[in-house]
């Protein structure tokens, strides 16, 4: 039977480990020949001359700027920013001379050590060799450098930092002359042609439909679609194919999960070991998929989800009124979730509340740069970033940006953040009810006061007849109103008299005889009220992001990034300094904004309103890249950039930069239109060539990273949870709401409901709706590489592991779900169903398609032969047994696990 995977290459294991022995012992023998001169410098290090900016520079400024150039303290009064700096030298004296190595201070202290101080920091051979060729070389440097020296602790970007692909704008580039019409297949096809490869076949339609059911829906094609596809002589039948999936709900579930994976979608707090479930973070989720299957424009999309309060002028003034009254203001609120998406832990009494904050604040941050902006921003919270051109200022402008939001001075918890909301049939209900609890509610007041009024003149029989009307006088004033005079007679001479109120009546009736009577005359009526007001449909809360009126606290840097030591004037809010549109935001009305929708005339900062513009305005370099790159990465397993989250330099480039740059381009060009751009790619012919292996282009391109056939991909955790469900028949695919809670089984082990299935069957739903805990992960799910949220998810690691062949194996929800399967087909054949009839119908299922003949002689054996296993273990229904038996082993196969 054919469960192993035929698209793997197969290295036997002894060339492995001989060849490891060969590169051990040949390695350092190289290293050393190299260093000694035997292959000539430009064999070792770098052909041709080295300058500083592209060769030397990023060395220094990894490890070496951080103390000689980039902090207020320079050490050694020694700044290795320019070359003209290294020649003048430090306290020492100069650090190079040019054209002598064995002269410059700056080898003496690497090579022997000395710099940097810690020893896991010190230089790589490699490096130190390259400095020392660079100055002997006569310490060349490409650029002019700049007629004014920096300053200490000035950051300082170079040419070639400025230079650097992701930070050019978008230049939409020609397409080239191919004889492919979809503009993918041009750029592609060019690029094989460079290699002297080419594309491989179109996949077979069964292939074809079970890749796109899966990309587009996380599920697979049914028997029926399959064979509706198959038969279909349409020439657009792919495309029909292609729209029908589009517009399925479930789109949206899939894709959604796709983003909430970078926002850090989570149903708890994070943080610490206590976790807080978050009850409120799950109309964030919807919105997230509501918007993926409206395809929503992801300019708008970004907008709202960065500033949705503030398109709507919401503060905590007004939120929960808005919300309640407007479903649009509501929508866009809830899109703020994504703001609140990051790990917080300010609300379990943390030991250091402070920190806390602070660390919700980084986290947000983190979020928001690495999922629109692939920017590893948050490493210069502390200092200048090492690698890429952003100084420690850049992180707290950003900071400045949600600040009005995240308030340090005047901290708000999770709860406290919540808007609390009914649809509009519930406020309806609502104020039905209280219509008729409301004439209850005022004969309980009226009754009650009554009861008051009769313990006030029993009280005052007490009091002398010259001091009672002065007495009377001084009660029926407002507390807050009364004289000294009066204070001192109700506090002092008459306390009784003093403590007598609607709250404290039921103290004084324990001392009449009619009191229990009394006392129940208006408590009756309270509780009636009470049991009606209990009846009132009970609020939704939203987890969302809004500022307080009136508060926009200060920003300052912190001091290597200790919040106790803030420094330098206030920061002005912005994004990025190495864009233009990293400037303040303006506040003033302009020409084309007159009417009054700035800034200055906004309720709220209106800082993070118009950053989100500067993002989507198209000018941009980083968001649509970023994008793209993102969807593509889902198409085909890996980014046209495969470092997802990081386009900075120490990222990887782009396999096809023009393609890149025209899909960016183009995205923008139809609106922001993800759908649009499904169309696009799934049309091509290279989404939909064969995964074959071909091992000409094998040798040329191992890793297909030019794209000669359509890459193998294992579905996701959530896929194969999904996936196992909708074949057992199983699948609760009613969508949104509250999440699945997860708890652990009777074995200990965390499952989705601890293992029991409830009667409306919310535990069989598909698994974006599960309960996402950040410390407790779903153990099948974990095994499959789910993400921890920390604080998000920019690329999954595909991992193959020996946990997820004992999950298949041994866990309750894949047997009981085999077990399901077993029979579905049984029902779905009948009685008269014959072994072949069960392995044809579970291959179609299961697989998409007919069992080969050497599959079926294995298989029909197979259950032969286990179903005699049980019988002779007097076990019950022992074909049906066999059949589950079956069913598993397929759910455990790389066809099912993964998608070609």
């Amino acid at each position: 039977m054919r469960f192993s995977p035929t698209y793997l290459p197969f290295i036997p294991f002894i060339e492995v480990v001989v060849a490891m022995q060969y590169l051990a012992f040949v390695r350092p023998v190289i290293l050393r020949l190299c260093l000694l001169g035997v292959f000539g410098a430009s064999t070792f290090v770098c052909a041709g001359e080295l300058v500083y900016e592209t060769d030397i520079r990023p060395i220094l400024k990894t490890h070496c700027f951080h103390c000689h150039g980039e902090d207020r303290d320079l050490s050694g009064g020694l700044d290795l920013r320019l070359r003209r700096m290294m020649v003048s030298g430090g306290d020492s004296g100069p650090a190079i001379v040019p054209g002598d190595s064995e002269s410059s201070l700056l080898i003496d202290y690497v090579e022997s050590g000395m710099m940097p101080p810690k020893e896991e920091e010190h230089l790589p051979p490699e490096d130190v060799t390259r400095i020392r060729q660079w100055i002997d070389q006569g310490a060349k440097i490409r650029d002019l450098e700049p007629e004014e020296n920096p300053e200490p602790g000035e950051f300082l970007i170079s040419s070639v930092e400025r230079a650097h692909w992701a930070y050019q704008s978008i230049q939409r580039p020609d397409v080239p002359q191919s004889e492919y019409s979809n503009p993918i297949d041009a750029f592609v096809s060019r690029k094989l042609a460079e290699h002297q490869l080419e594309f491989s076949e179109i996949a077979d339609k069964v292939t074809l439909i079970r890749r796109v059911t899966f990309d587009l829906t996380g599920l697979v094609p049914t028997p029926e679609e399959v064979a509706n596809f198959v038969n279909d002589p349409a020439e657009d039948a792919y495309e029909q194919l292609l729209e029908r999936l589009l517009a399925s709900p479930h789109y949206g579930e899939r894709w959604g999960r796709h983003w909430l994976d970078a926002a850090g979608y989570a149903d708890s707090e994070g943080y610490n070991d206590k976790d807080i479930l978050r009850n409120d973070a799950w109309h964030y989720r919807d919105y997230v998929i509501n918007s993926f299957n409206a395809d929503k424009p992801w300019d708008e999309m970004i907008v709202e989800q960065i500033a949705g309060d503030e398109l709507v002028q919401a503060t905590s003034a007004n939120a929960v009124a808005l919300a309640n009254k407007d479903e649009s203001a509501r929508e866009k609120l809830i899109a703020t979730g994504y703001l609140r998406m990051a790990p917080d832990g300010t609300g379990s009494s943390p030991m250091d509340a402070n920190l806390a904050q602070n660390q919700t604040i980084t986290e947000t941050i983190k979020i928001v740069t690495s999922s629109l902006l692939a920017t590893t921003v948050a490493c210069a919270e502390c200092h200048h970033h090492r690698f890429d051109p952003i100084p420690q200022d850049d992180f707290y402008r950003l900071r400045a940006l949600f600040a009005p939001v995240y308030n340090t001075q005047k901290w708000l918890q999770p709860k406290s953040r919540q808007v609390a909301v009914l649809s509009a049939e519930d406020q309806q209900k609502a104020a039905e009810i209280e219509a008729e609890a409301k004439p209850i509610s005022d004969a309980y007041n009226k009754r009650l006061m009554e009861v008051v009024d009769l313990i006030f003149e029993r009280t005052m029989e007490s009091v002398p007849e010259a001091d009672q009307e002065v007495a009377r006088t001084a009660y029926q004033t407002v507390k807050a109103d009364r004289t000294p005079e009066q204070t001192a007679l109700l506090e002092e001479k008459y306390p009784m008299l003093g403590l007598l109120s609607r709250n404290t009546v039921h103290l004084f009736l324990e001392r009449y005889e009619d009191g229990p009577e009394l006392k129940k005359s208006y408590e009756d009526l309270s509780k009636k009220a009470n049991e009606i007001r209990a009846t009132k449909p009970q609020p939704d809360y939203l987890r969302v992001a809004y500022e307080v009126a009136g508060q926009v606290p200060e920003t300052f840097v912190f001091y290597r990034g200790d919040l106790n030591s803030p420094i330098g004037d206030p920061v002005t809010p912005g994004g990025l300094s190495l864009f233009k549109h990293g400037s303040k935001p303006t506040v003033q009305p302009t020409e084309a904004d007159p009417a009054g929708e700035s800034l200055s005339k906004l309720a709220t900062s209106g800082r993070r309103l118009e950053y989100a513009k500067s993002l989507v305005n198209g000018s941009h370099p980083l968001v649509s890249r970023v994008l793209v790159n993102r969807f593509w990465h889902h198409h085909f397993g890996r980014g046209i950039v495969d470092t997802t989250g990081d386009f900075g330099t120490q990222g990887n480039p782009p396999s096809h930069p023009e393609l890149l740059d025209w899909l960016a381009s183009e995205f923008m060009n139809q609106g922001w239109s993800l759908k649009q751009f499904h169309r696009l790619v799934m049309t091509s012919r290279t989404y939909r060539q064969s995964s074959k292996q071909r091992p000409t282009a094998m040798a040329v391109d191992a890793e297909n990273r030019y794209l000669w056939r359509m890459p193998v991909q294992r579905r996701e955790a959530e896929s194969i949870r999904d996936a196992i469900l909708f074949v057992s028949g199983q699948l609760n695919l009613e969508m949104y709401g509250p999440p699945v809670p997860v708890s652990t089984n009777a074995g200990g082990v965390l499952t989705v409901g601890g293992g029991k299935i409830s009667e409306d069957r919310r535990e069989l739903k598909r698994t974006v709706y599960i309960q996402v805990r950040r410390t407790e992960p779903v153990a099948m799910l974990q095994a499959f590489d789910a993400p921890s949220m920390e604080p998000n998810c920019e690329r999954r690691v595909v991992s193959t592991v020996a946990t997820q062949s004992l999950a298949l194996l041994n866990s309750d929800f894949v047997l009981q779900q085999a077990e399901a399967f077993a029979k579905r087909i049984g029902k779905e054949l009948g009685e008269n169903g014959s072994p072949s009839d069960q392995v044809t119908a579970v291959w179609n299922h299961a697989y998409s398609r007919t069992p080969s003949p050497a599959e079926m002689e294995a298989a029909t054996a197979y259950l032969s032969s286990q179903a005699a296993h049980f019988e002779n273990q007097k076990q019950k229904q022992p074909d049906e047994l066999a059949l589950a038996s079956l069913c598993q082993i397929l759910f455990s196969s790389n066809e099912f696990l993964y998608l070609d």
